[in-house]
């Protein structure tokens, strides 16, 4: 996965970074598009990066992926600042979403990697790594509650104090983990304060879709 709960070091800040500049008023609702949004100011740009040093000895690093990201950032964009870049992307109010999905060889190794991973000791590694964002100034991160979604589910919130170079305000970042059969799936939604009653509901809505469509197919 290019991020998950397997290895905290992997941990993306990346959307939080983007979120830095986040200002106090009302968001936008999440059903709304921004105009900003796909498929975006660069469509069909790509833009490749890679780093040798990001995996040592099978660990990846996570100054490393940092690294890479702005490097990819910057290149897309055409901007040098690391927050800018993501100012081209997203404007204030703008709910942010990263999924990943993996498939695993069998729906008991899905049981046991929850169980080992996702511990009592993962949210102080959660907002260790995101604490150690250049653009977050703090983060508390505790597991909240989530309807049963799938064989085995768990969901986590972070609330992060975010500062760049011209605004500093709080966010909050939920990561959701859920996985059915051999699939494990991943997400994170970066969204401000004034979103928490709606943010349960969209992941949840979300995580049902995912499911369903796994067990039948794209529509």
């Amino acid at each position: 996965m290019g991020w998950n709960r397997r290895d905290c070091l992997k941990t993306l800040t990346a959307g939080l970074a983007a979120a830095a500049q986040v200002k106090t008023g009302s968001p936008a609702a999440l059903a709304e598009t921004s105009a900003l949004g796909l498929p975006g100011p660069y469509r069909g740009r790509v833009v490749a990066v890679e780093n040798p040093a990001v995996l040592t000895s099978g660990t990846y690093q996570a100054g490393e992926v940092r690294r890479m990201m702005r490097l990819g950032m910057t290149s897309l964009t055409g901007v040098d600042g690391w927050v800018d870049a993501w100012r081209r992307l997203f404007a204030p109010g703008d709910v942010v979403l990263q999924q990943d999905v993996e498939v695993l060889a069998s729906p008991a190794a899905v049981q046991s990697d929850f169980a080992r991973t996702l511990t009592t000791k993962f949210p102080a590694c959660l907002a260790y790594q995101l604490d150690h964002s250049p653009t977050i100034v703090s983060a508390s991160v505790s597991r909240v509650p989530f309807p049963p979604t799938g064989a085995v589910s768990a969901a986590y919130r972070a609330t992060v104090v975010v500062h760049s170079t011209r605004v500093r305000g709080a966010l909050l970042s939920d990561f959701v983990y859920f996985g059915e059969g051999r699939v494990e799936y991943s997400f994170n939604v970066v969204a401000p304060l004034s979103a928490r009653g709606q943010l349960s509901r969209f992941e949840l809505a979300l995580a049902r879709i995912l499911l369903k469509r796994a067990a039948t197919g794209p529509a």
